[in-house]
């Protein structure tokens, strides 16, 4: 009998042991590293090297290419707020332009985005050295932009005209291509690219927009979550797991699809009602946003687990909330947006701040 005991004991024991280590799994903590640009209004990233691309300036925004400095790993005087600064380069612009925004960053630095010119904004590169490149549009189109890449170099976006906005696929030797639209739909854009070469995005539909996933196999419509009637898929990793938003009278839920479950609904935060996911890494660790009767908060999935609120896993700086977690590479970091509160142009502005967000002990 004693034995029995002891040995249920010793069961008991290493479970809640692997429970404890699942937790701490899932409650993992993060260093932060203010990327440096002021009134920064979007990001992008991060790239394997945890670079990040960001638009920002009021009235005539400029884009940077953000390189997390060597300090990185150095935590300084608030716990886990990391020291060090980021250096920022300040990517070009098209002749007689005034602005650009910068949209993605693949893993060799090179960015895509918009750039506005004389009469229209247009799609375009630049390369890792600096080099600023028109990607063009699709016939009969004057304007577009570009809104992801991957390693490879190809490029996705949307060209716009006459014909409206159309989903495009541009590489080095074939230029630029139409991805086409779902049966009846008017209008198409893509928005990231996988290095496996998937696609995704949106695309207008009899039934109103749907989230869309390009493949060898063409056009695949992803649908929506129960009760919704719109929706829109912001990333894609190379396994082909898709997130974005489904949206309906009840509001916008964060989306996972899947080619084996479809589409599911990832909670948001208790207490919050909207929610978007707009990045995803090959692990399946889901970024993305959770608002509630305070605003947005930046959130974090961990392989189809609950959310965490990224806020409560850091010291955060003083008057600063991490508002909207844009992107996830392998290594769990993330780039997160982030409103100061005690910044004055905050109150006509979305963002003011870009942080990079490191797992602890990396």
């Amino acid at each position: 009998m004693r034995a029995t005991n002891l040995w249920t004991c010793l069961v008991a024991g290493v479970f809640a042991l692997h429970i404890l280590a699942s937790q701490s799994g899932a409650a993992q903590s993060y260093t932060i590293q203010d990327m440096g640009v002021d009134d920064a209004l979007t990001a992008a990233g991060p790239n394997a090297s945890g670079q990040a691309a960001i638009r920002a300036g009021f009235g005539t925004a400029r884009s940077f290419r953000i390189t997390p400095s060597a300090a990185a790993g150095a935590v300084g005087g608030l716990a886990g707020m990391v020291t060090g600064d980021a250096t920022a380069d300040n990517v070009g612009l098209l002749p007689s332009g005034t602005h650009t925004t910068a949209s993605a960053i693949n893993d060799s630095g090179t960015l895509v985005g918009s750039a506005n010119a004389k009469t229209s904004v247009r799609p375009v590169m630049w390369t890792k050295t600096g080099a600023l490149q028109d990607l063009g549009t699709l016939p009969g189109d004057n304007a577009g932009e570009a809104f992801g890449i991957n390693n490879p170099g190809a490029v996705v976006g949307y060209s716009g005209g006459p014909q409206g906005a159309r989903a495009f696929l541009w590489t080095p030797r074939g230029g630029m291509q139409s991805l086409g639209a779902l049966l009846a739909g008017e209008s198409s854009k893509a928005f990231a690219i996988s290095d496996s070469g998937l696609v995704v995005g949106s695309s207008g539909s009899p039934m109103g927009t749907h989230a869309v996933l390009w493949s060898t196999a063409g056009i695949q419509d992803l649908g929506t979550l129960p009760g919704d009637t719109t929706s829109e898929a912001f990333a894609v990793n190379n396994q082909g797991s898709v997130v974005g938003y489904s949206r309906g009278s009840s509001g916008t839920r964060a989306f996972l699809w899947t080619s084996q479950s479809g589409m599911q609904s990832l909670d948001p935060l208790p207490g919050g009602n909207n929610s978007r996911a707009f990045g995803i890494n090959d692990k399946g660790d889901v970024v993305g946003t959770s608002e509630g009767f305070d605003g947005g908060r930046a959130v974090v999935w961990i392989a189809k687990g609950k959310p965490k609120d990224l806020n409560a896993l850091l010291t955060v700086p003083p008057g600063i909330l991490l508002a909207q977690a844009v992107g996830i590479n392998s290594k769990g970091q993330i780039v997160v947006s982030a409103r100061n509160e005690m910044d004055h142009h905050h109150n006509h502005e979305g963002f003011n701040r870009v942080y990079l967000l490191t797992p602890a002990g990396q």
